[in-house]
């Protein structure tokens, strides 16, 4: 099967557009490890002939959603989406805005890095860290790097609520990377943990991710229970059993915060 078919999310309850799905799932195979795709291999990775692949990828050019290198016959995303980074930005900033006073109130009250993470189709991102302004050490946190869905605590709400529960199958897509001894390495073992975040509403990972270090985050769901945000703290993992009721209370409560925001304020699109 090939790795975007494989991905193709469950079936609605609306129509989906052929045409436009599969537009779309050509611009899902550029990543961050494929900038540059030849028309093969775009084919191979959609599923569909070169005929019709070649259709939809000369349409896409000529809209500038991709660009062709005609001298190695290769395709990558188009200028059309450096027209459009101004508009999510604003939108990045409307997310921040709603939360930053919490998180940042929440990093200075247990001395810990803290963030809201903000989801996108399969991903999860940092879209904004606070940190506390007076203590000797702090971790830091990288901003709209995506972060793995199994060895942290946001990327196993997100597997959980907008994966598993949907359809295990969506895990067998999963590919498992050692980050320290304590990584989660196999699907089974990581299903046992889903299910547990499943049963207490908040995931956490102890050293799963990077020694030392450890993550609690709660989930900020939608309408359909899909969860769109998650607000976390990531800590010394031998800090953890000393904060952690007094940290999940409140992480809880700016996830209400938020959720009533995002709910309230039209301004504030639900991606």
């Amino acid at each position: 099967m090939n790795k975007t078919k494989a991905a193709t999310k469950n079936t609605p309850s609306f129509k989906i557009i052929q045409s436009v799905q599969r537009a779309t799932d050509i611009l899902n195979c550029f990543t961050d490890t494929s900038y540059h795709l030849n028309l093969n291999e775009i084919s191979e990775r959609v599923g569909l002939n070169v005929n019709t692949t070649r259709g939809l990828v000369n349409t896409l050019v000529y809209n500038g959603v991709l660009s062709h290198n005609k001298q190695y016959n290769t395709y990558s995303l188009g200028l059309y989406f450096l027209t459009k980074t101004n508009i999510i930005q604003k939108q990045m900033e409307s997310y921040v805005a709603s939360a930053k006073p919490l998180v940042d109130e929440l990093a200075e009250k247990y001395h810990t890095s803290a963030s809201l993470q903000l989801v996108n189709q399969r991903k999860i991102y940092s879209i904004y860290c606070a940190y506390p302004s007076n203590t000797a050490y702090t971790i830091g946190l990288s901003e709209y790097g995506a972060l793995p869905l199994y060895a942290t605590s946001s990327g196993k709400l997100l597997s959980l609520y907008n994966l598993y529960l949907q359809d295990e199958e969506n895990l067998n897509h999963i590919e498992f990377h050692k980050y320290t001894d304590k990584t989660i390495t196999n699907k089974q073992e990581f299903i046992k943990q889903l299910l547990v975040a499943q049963k207490n509403h908040y995931a956490y990972e102890m050293e799963e991710f990077a020694l030392g270090v450890g993550s609690l985050a709660v989930p900020i769901l939608d309408q359909d229970q899909k969860l769109i945000c998650t607000v976390s703290a990531t800590f010394f993992s031998s800090y953890f059993p000393t904060i952690k009721d007094k940290l999940l209370s409140d992480l809880n409560k700016i996830a209400a915060v938020i959720s009533k925001k995002l709910f309230t304020n039209t301004d504030l699109p639900l991606f």
